[in-house]
C-alpha cells in the first residue's frame, strides 16, 4: 500500500508543465467566449438599430397622405397629389371630355343637337381615383412597400371608361325622320266622260325618306370612334307608284259596242239608256267586280224607270217597270267581252233577243239574276256610256291591248229544237178574248236554241287565239193560246 502512494506523489510532481498549460487553456477559452459574446451582442444591437430605421424608412415611404409616384388616369400623373387635387383635375378633364361629345343633324336650314346630356354620359374617374389610390395601400408593411416601389419603377396607368345610352335619342331621331320624311304622290287619273277631253291627269310627285335606323347606327359609330360633329341628313327619294305616263296609256278607247233601240216604245227606250247611265263614268279598278243589279238600282218608279214590255216567269210579255234593262246590261256585256274582261256572272234569256245574235245577250232582274264583270287587268278600265238617235252605245277605256289587238265576238246555233204545239186554254171568263170565236195568244211559241258563242283575238289584223265564251241553250216554249169558240154554250 505505501508503495503504491509513493508512486503516485511522484508522478503528480513530475508533470508542473501539463497543469498549466491546462490552466492557460482554460483562461483562453474563457477569455475568447467572453469576447465573443461582447461582439455578438454589439452585432445584435447594430442588427437591431438598422431594422428599426428600415422599418421606419419603409414607413415613410408608404405611409403618405398622396398618390404614390408613378400612378396615372389616363393623361394625368397623380403622383404627389393629394386625393382632393386629384380629384379637382380629373373631374374637369372629365367635365371636357362629355362637352366634346356633340353631335348636329342638318337638313337644309334646320339642325338638331344633341350632347352627352341627352344620352346620359358619364366617365368613371371617380371609380378609377379610389383605384389608384388605393394601389400599394393594402397587405403588410413589406408587401405595401414592395407594391410602391414596383409602382415607381414599372408605372400603373389606369385608363377612365365613357358610358353612355344612345336608345336615349332613339325616339328623337325617328319624329326627326319623320318630320324630313313625305310619302310620294301618286298621279291621279280623272274621268269626265260627257266632256270632249275625257280624261284629266295630275302629275306625280316623288316622296322623301330619312331612314332613322340608319342616322341612329351612323351615330352610334362615331361615338365609338370619338368622332363628333356635324352630320348632314341626305334622305331617300322615293318614286311615286303610278306615274303621269303609267295612266297615259289608260286614255285609250279599247272598244265601242252599241245596240239599236228601232222599234221600241219609248218608255222602253227612256228604260235603257236610264239604266246605262247609271253605268256611265264608272271606274273598275284592278280585281274589282261590277254588279249591274248594284250600280243601277231597283228598277223602280221613283228610281226614274217606267212600264215596258218584260218577259215574265211564265214566259209571257207584260208591262212592268224598267223594261228593257236587259238591253242595257246586255249592250255592257258585249263590251266587256269585247275588252277581255272576266265575266263572273251571266244568264241568257228565255228566249234570243231581237237586238243582238243568239248566245250574246245578258238577262238581268233585281234580286235575281245579274250581270258581274271583274277587272282582271293590272290597270283600271273606264266605261263610258251614252246614246245617239235610236242607239246606245257602251264604251271602255284603258290600256290597250297590243299590236293594235281587238276581240271579236260571234255565236254559232248549233241545233234548233222545234217548238211543241201551243196550248190552247179556253178563256170562259172572257179576260183576254172578249168576242166569241177570237183568239189570243198569250205566251208566243218559240224554237229552242243550242248556241256556241266565240271570242276571237287580233294582233295587227291577225288572229292570234278563239276562245269559247258559254254554251247555251235556249229551250224551246210552248206556246199558249186562249180562245172563245164562235157559239157559246
Amino acid at each position: 500500500m505505501e508503495e503504491t502512494n509513493l508512486n503516485a506523489v511522484e508522478i503528480t510532481q513530475t508533470n508542473p508543465r501539463q497543469s498549466n498549460a491546462r490552466r492557460i487553456a482554460i483562461i483562453l477559452l474563457v477569455v475568447f467566449l467572453f469576447l465573443s459574446v461582447i461582439c455578438l451582442a454589439g452585432y445584435g444591437i447594430k442588427k437591431m438599430i438598422d431594422y428599426r430605421k428600415w422599418i421606419q424608412h419603409m414607413r415613410e415611404v408608404v405611409e403618405v397622405p398622396t398618390f404614390y409616384h408613378g400612378i396615372w388616369v389616363d393623361d394625368v400623373n397623380l403622383g404627389g397629389l393629394t386625393f382632393e387635387d386629384a380629384s379637382a383635375i380629373l373631374q374637369q378633364k372629365s367635365s371636357e371630355k362629355l362637352e366634346k361629345i356633340r353631335f348636329d343633324l342638318v337638313y337644309g336650314d334646320k339642325r338638331w343637337t344633341f350632347t352627352y346630356k341627352d344620352i346620359n354620359a358619364y366617365t368613371d374617374w371617380d371609380i378609377k381615383i379610389v383605384e389608384a389610390y388605393e394601389a400599394g395601400r393594402k397587405g403588410t408593411l413589406e408587401e405595401r412597400y414592395n407594391r410602391v416601389k414596383e409602382i415607381e419603377a414599372n408605372g400603373l396607368k389606369l385608363q377612365t371608361s365613357l358610358y353612355y345610352n344612345l336608345d336615349k335619342i332613339k325616339d328623337d331621331i325617328e319624329a326627326i325622320a319623320k318630320e324630313i320624311s313625305y310619302d310620294p304622290v301618286d298621279a291621279e287619273i280623272r274621268f269626265y266622260p260627257d266632256r270632249t277631253v275625257k280624261f284629266e291627269i295630275t302629275e306625280e310627285k316623288p316622296g322623301l325618306f330619312l331612314d332613322a335606323e340608319e342616322v341612329f347606327n351612323t351615330i352610334k359609330q362615331r361615338m365609338e370612334k370619338g368622332e363628333y360633329g356635324e352630320i348632314v341628313l341626305v334622305p331617300t327619294e322615293v318614286a311615286p307608284r303610278v306615274t303621269k305616263a303609267d295612266l297615259q296609256k289608260l286614255t285609250h278607247r279599247i272598244v265601242q259596242f252599241s245596240t239599236s233601240l228601232g222599234g221600241s216604245s219609248a218608255d222602253r227606250k227612256h228604260n235603257v239608256r236610264l239604266a246605262l247611265s247609271k253605268v256611265n263614268g264608272y271606274r273598275l279598278d284592278p280585281g274589282e267586280v261590277l254588279s249591274f243589279n248594284k250600280v243601277v238600282g231597283p228598277r223602280t218608279a221613283k228610281a226614274g224607270f217606267k212600264p215596258a214590255p218584260v218577259i215574265m216567269p211564265d214566259k209571257s210579255m207584260q208591262d212592268d217597270y224598267g223594261g228593257g234593262v236587259c238591253q242595257a246590261s246586255s249592250t255592257l256585256y258585249n263590251a266587256a267581252l269585247r275588252a277581255n274582261l272576266e265575266i263572273v256572272e251571266r244568264y241568257h234569256h228565255s228566249f234570243p233577243v231581237a237586238y243582238l245574235p243568239a248566245g250574246l245577250d245578258a238577262t238581268v232582274s233585281y234580286g235575281g239574276a245579274d250581270l258581274k264583270i271583274k277587272n282582271n287587268r293590272e290597270t283600271p278600265v273606264f266605261i263610258r256610256t251614252f246614246s245617239s238617235g235610236d242607239n246606245v252605245y257602251v264604251e271602255i277605256y284603258g290600256e290597250p291591248f297590243p299590236n293594235n289587238g281587238y276581240i271579236e265576238c260571234t255565236s254559232v246555233i248549233k241545233e234548233v229544237v222545234p217548238a211543241p204545239q201551243p196550248k190552247r186554254i179556253l178563256d170562259k171568263e172572257g179576260k183576254y178574248v172578249k168576242q166569241p170565236g177570237g183568239e189570243y195568244e198569250y205566251v208566243k211559241s218559240r224554237n229552242g236554241y243550242k248556241v256556241t258563242s266565240y271570242k276571237t283575238y287580233y294582233e295587227n289584223g291577225k288572229k292570234v287565239w278563239t276562245k269559247v265564251i258559254a254554251n247555251d241553250y235556249y229551250r224551246p216554249i210552248q206556246g199558249i193560246i186562249y180562245y172563245r169558240p164562235k157559239t157559246e154554250e
